[in-house]
């Protein structure tokens, strides 16, 4: 069996933009198109990264 990673928008600097600004809820009426899953996701991906950063901060 296949499984796909959802979509993430991590990338688009003006959706990450509303990302940091808004709520879930409010965030996913504005951009109907994307899916909950989506937006969680780029949840994720955005701890990880922020996390990853971080931890490079501390040993530099």
């Amino acid at each position: 069996m296949i499984t796909c990673r959802p979509y993430t928008f991590i990338e688009d600097t003006e959706k990450m933009k509303d990302f940091l600004k808004l709520n879930k809820e409010d965030f996913l009426k504005s951009y109907s198109y994307l899916l909950e899953e989506e937006y969680d996701a780029t949840v994720w991906e955005y701890i990880k990264r922020t996390r990853n950063a971080y931890k490079r901060q501390i040993l530099d």
